[in-house]
């Protein structure tokens, strides 16, 4: 739950009673915990709820393409090291199957991180166009899975992510 530090209102000591947030107390802390654990009353700030969220990270699948320039799409097992990715538009299909060494399986979680894959948003859609490229991307975690797509409108940091499936797959992403 997230911890609430300054002078509370009423509605905040009714919030704290009901287990809904933590009272942090009057002062307000530089780089303190933003969040307890009702069961073991852990406290954690902000970056190191980030730092976690990227350890569960599990595995990936991405796809991108269009009717014109055909359809991308891999899948990346950061457990198993495994990295199948896949082309086919025009009447042909390319598949290819690699196996990653887990030095790379890090590095490419410490890459996500400095694009901020877990901070884009859930939906990137450039209404009016009904036709162009789609893509969306399923970051496989432990607990639920998160996904992300879009249509004809992409994050600022779409091309560092393509950057990143080229080098992991060894095949073009874009």
């Amino acid at each position: 739950m997230k911890i609430l530090y300054g002078m509370p209102t009423y509605e905040s000591f009714r919030k704290a009673e009901a287990g809904e947030i933590k009272l942090g107390g009057y002062c307000i802390i530089v780089d303190g915990p933003e969040y307890s654990c009702k069961d073991c009353e852990h406290e954690w700030n902000k970056e190191e709820a980030l730092e976690a969220a990227y350890d569960k990270i599990k595995g990936l699948k991405a796809s991108f393409g269009g009717y014109f320039e055909g359809y991308y799409n891999v899948e990346i097992n950061l457990t198993t090291y495994q990295v199948l990715w896949s082309r086919w538009g025009g009447g042909e299909e390319e598949t290819i199957q690699k196996i990653i060494r887990p030095a790379t399986a890090k590095k490419f979680i410490e890459e996500l991180k400095l694009i901020d894959l877990l901070d884009w948003k859930a939906k990137y859609i450039e209404p009016g166009i009904l036709d162009g490229t789609h893509w969306s991307v399923e970051i496989i975690r432990d607990g639920r899975n998160i996904n992300k797509h879009g249509d004809n409108k992409f994050p600022d940091e779409w091309d560092a992510f393509c950057k990143l499936i080229r080098k992991i797959s060894g095949k073009n992403f874009s």
